[in-house]
């Protein structure tokens, strides 16, 4: 029946399946309304009949939306094979950097207006498509996404940065509207930069009129920075606050802020108008005095959300060994029914009478096996992990050091490497024996591992370059010397986060290999001596320096580009500290750090 309608009935039967709201495109919550999104692709329209397919194309791609690298690949290629869809792209969201496909795609949409650029950008991206296709757009809408408290700027998202500020300032001469990324707190310092920079464009932006921010807290009678910047532009109409959660909340942080009434934003600032709650269609009857009962009863809360509230609350704090949460479950049969799946998932073993205790209820009820998660252990008792083994762990964490044999952790890695992403606190001790560095290719999920290695490894051992992949922190508190070999052999692609807080030779080798990829790293003072620290580290954002009773030379600290802490760290048995270190502060010129300023900076 299709083929007998006009173009335009169709396009109104298609326009709702295809369309992408607007909301939705310009999102900027931490999550993605377009992830985790599991149904059969729109595009499946497109193959109903040749006349659904005239109509929906120009449908599908009046907004684009690009969430990985495969995906900016594929429709280069299709805007290369049929440039007339090019023409059709309206809107253009864009999460990432996705390489020089992005460039091809930019000059083959002319149509594109409004744009969603993520300045939130991870290091291995490439952004040199998107930085040079920018310029050559005519946008009338940006729409910026940043994550809060984002305190690493690596070198590809700054040189995004700096693109849209250029943008802003000098090529896009019809902008019109501009959202700022999310900050929850303008006054941390990563914010509060990103937002001055990009409000310092703004406030010579040649056709300016609305800027919308998401709602923020905001203290005190003078306003940020970077909303005194953003008034400074004579054609703007209007500065707007976005309501993401409860607007209630958000009217309160706002609204009645007296920041707002100051000279510098004349009026601009327009907050969300909360509307009033509808009345009730019949009004709630009093409570009989003779017959007392709950004007709101929970029978009527379903138990998804007893079941969300019940989540969280069971949710343990090792640091809190005070919590009682576990009572919950006392409350009621059916908040014991309930909580009891989250009441076994975390467990603290403080004894070994608690251990003893868990090993035979495995043995009695065996589903305990696919519901315990994470083990903590805060016992300074030696204990076997063999019988845990055959659980489904994917946290062992030894809030006190937890002591394993060679032997043992073999065979931990064996048997459930696959599942573990936590593994912390555990030494493995001396062994005559020596390792197998292809212990290592078990862990295929692991993400943190702070151990001690007092094992060592052979010299010709060998292990895969993809083993440890996902492993995004590292902690060997010791280590033997010969397992420096085994990690220079692998590539490391995800580590970030490094400490080493023993002194070892073999430290050398393992950072000017992967030093390039870290961005917090902690070492001892004698680590200076094996290398040149700032030239392996480059993207080193927060060191610390363990010291214990010795002063560094602050010959040693020069500038780096990216470092914006230094912590150094003592034994507290230096007698008249501050008068002996005074000399060192007073030859480190912290001025000299492009990432440091007066008000910010850390030396502990």
């Amino acid at each position: 029946m299709a083929v007998h309608l006009p173009d335009e009935i169709i396009s109104e039967i298609l326009s709702p399946a295809l369309k992408v709201s607007d909301e939705a495109f310009s999102d900027t919550s931490l999550e993605s309304p377009f992830a985790g999104r599991y149904c059969e692709s729109s595009s499946a329209f497109l193959l109903v009949c040749k006349a659904w397919l005239r109509v929906a194309t120009p449908l599908l791609y009046h907004v684009v939306v690009l969430r990985s690298k495969a995906q900016a690949t594929a429709l280069e290629l299709a805007l290369r094979q049929n440039p007339e869809l090019g023409r059709f792209i309206l809107k253009l969201r864009v999460e990432g950097g996705y390489g020089a496909s992005m460039l091809k795609i930019i000059k083959a949409a002319p149509n594109v207006k409004e744009m969603f650029v993520s300045i939130n950008i991870w290091s291995a991206d490439n952004v040199s498509g998107l930085v040079r296709g920018l310029p050559t757009m005519d946008l009338t809408r940006v729409i910026m996404y940043d994550t809060p408290h984002h305190n690493v700027r690596n070198k590809n998202s700054q040189a995004v940065l700096d693109a849209l500020k250029q943008c802003i300032e000098q090529e896009w001469k019809k902008l019109v509207v501009c959202e700022l990324p999310y900050s929850s707190n303008y006054a941390s310092f990563r914010s509060s930069r990103t937002l001055i920079a990009i409000a310092t464009s703004l406030s010579v932006a040649p056709a300016l009129k609305v800027v919308r921010i998401p709602t923020m807290r905001i203290y005190g009678p003078t306003p940020p920075e970077h909303l005194s910047l953003i008034a400074k532009n004579p054609r703007l109409q209007s500065i707007e606050f976005t309501v993401r959660s409860n607007p209630k909340l958000a009217n309160a942080w706002t609204s009645t802020s007296p920041a707002f009434s100051h000279p510098s934003l004349r009026g601009l600032v327009k907050v969300p108008e909360i509307p009033e709650p509808s009345p009730s269609r019949s009004p709630t009857p009093r409570p009989s005095s003779s017959n007392p009962q709950l004007q709101y009863s929970t029978e009527s809360v379903p138990e998804e959300i007893w079941n969300r509230i019940l989540r969280f609350a069971m949710a343990r704090d090792p640091e809190n060994q005070e919590t009682h949460s576990h009572r919950l479950w006392l409350v009621s049969k059916k908040f014991a029914r309930l909580a009891l799946p989250y009441l076994r998932e975390s467990l603290l073993i403080r004894t070994p009478f608690h251990y003893d205790d868990f090993i035979g209820k495995l043995s009695s009820d065996p589903s305990l096996r696919s519901q315990v998660r994470t083990l903590y252990f805060d016992t300074a008792a030696a204990l076997s992990l063999r019988p845990v083994f055959g659980v489904h762990l994917v946290n062992i964490i030894g809030l006190s050091p937890v002591n394993v044999t060679l032997k043992v952790f073999s065979d931990l890695a064996k048997y459930r490497g696959s599942t573990l992403v936590r593994l912390e606190g555990v030494n493995v001790t001396k062994s005559s024996n020596t390792g197998d560095a292809a212990i290592f290719s078990k862990f295929t999920n692991i993400r943190s591992l702070s151990v001690g290695f007092k094992a060592s490894f052979t010299s010709s051992t060998s292990v895969p370059s993809g083993a440890l992949d996902t492993l995004e922190q590292l902690n060997l508190t010791n280590f033997d010397p010969s397992l420096m070999a085994i990690f220079c052999q692998m590539d490391l692609p995800a580590i970030r986060h490094a400490s080493f807080p023993s002194e070892n030779a073999g430290l050398g080798p393992f950072l000017t290999k992967h030093g390039a990829k870290l961005q917090t790293l902690t070492i001892v003072l004698g680590t200076h001596r094996l290398l040149r620290l700032f030239d392996a580290c480059p993207a080193v954002v927060d060191l610390t320096v363990i010291c214990a009773s010795l002063i560094p030379n602050a010959s040693f600290y020069s500038s780096s580009s990216s470092l914006e802490t230094i912590t150094f760290t003592t034994d507290g048995k230096v007698r008249g500290a501050e008068r002996k270190w005074a000399p060192f502060f007073d030859a480190l010129h912290i001025d000299t750090f492009p990432r440091s300023s007066k008000d910010h900076r850390s030396l502990h």
